[in-house]
């Protein structure tokens, strides 16, 4: 018996064997087609990138001389114009301005994804570069009769190790849609303060607020809420995935408070300068 048991042992342990074989072949061939897969979604998300930055940057060159050509215009370089020649050449300067925009978060989106989006880190004082940002958007703002303000005096802050194109990015982000969503003559409020080795940087504003039920996909690429929609036709719906993308790229975090009909507080944090944590 035990001679016969031992037998059928080495029968199952050789049935066994050839199991694990054949299976470790099985894994081997799927291993490899999953490589070429991998590969060939590399290749075409190249060649993804490579179009869509071709035609972003065929599409942008006239839309620029498009937007040139009108300026010149409505400031009166090629003539005077009356007031309804007036007024149909800024909607079409206006519309021309949101395909210029559509286009660079297309690229900036493009970049993001295929790791080609540039970072120059370097130390530069935040506030300075929100006074810049706020210096270019300010007339939309004025336009709408919505007011600008500072929380406290941002005095004394440390410096943030930060990439100051993007960074600009992310704020104009932010900023421009607290003032496309904000009702005219509303309030938006900035703040920026020290939390342990960050800056929290903050922007309130009173405007239409984020339906409770879509919150989760507001840093999605391509959402806008229902409500933004109704208010605003126009837009691409990548400004908060790129300003999500970016402080997150330099070590910050970013959220929001928000109550539809309300408005919207939306907060990120970038890092500070070492020598200064040190100071504090």
């Amino acid at each position: 018996m035990d001679e016969k048991n031992g037998t059928e042992r080495i029968k199952q342990l050789e049935e066994l064997l050839k199991e694990q074989q054949q299976s470790a072949r099985l894994l081997v061939r799927r291993d490899l087609e999953l490589a070429r897969a991998n590969e060939k979604l590399q290749e075409f998300d190249e060649i993804k990138s490579n179009f869509i930055s071709v035609v972003a940057h065929q599409l942008r060159t006239p839309l620029s001389g498009i937007k040139w050509t009108l300026n010149m215009l409505l400031n009166g370089d090629l003539g005077a114009l009356n007031n309804d020649q007036k007024t149909f050449l800024m909607k079409s300067y206006e519309s021309n301005n949101r395909m210029i925009t559509l286009i660079n978060d297309m690229l900036d989106t493009d970049r993001i994804q295929s790791g080609k989006m540039h970072y120059g880190f370097r130390y530069i004082n935040i506030v300075d570069l929100l006074d810049n940002v706020l210096f270019e958007i300010s007339p939309e703002a004025i336009k709408r009769n919505i007011s600008i303000e500072f929380k406290r005096k941002l005095e004394n802050l440390p410096q943030v190790y930060v990439d100051p194109e993007t960074m600009r990015a992310a704020l104009q982000n932010l900023l421009e849609n607290a003032i496309k969503y904000t009702i005219e003559s509303g309030k938006i409020v900035l703040d920026v303060e020290q939390v342990e080795d960050m800056l929290q940087i903050s922007i309130n504003d009173t405007g239409i607020g984020i339906p409770e039920d879509q919150k989760k996909k507001i840093f999605e690429r391509f959402f806008r809420g229902r409500n933004a929609v109704k208010r605003e036709t126009d837009g691409s719906g990548l400004g908060l995935y790129i300003a999500k993308t970016i402080v997150e790229k330099h070590g910050g975090t970013i959220w929001f408070e928000s109550e539809e009909n309300k408005g919207t507080t939306f907060y990120f944090t970038v890092p500070i300068k070492i020598e200064d944590i040190k100071k504090n």
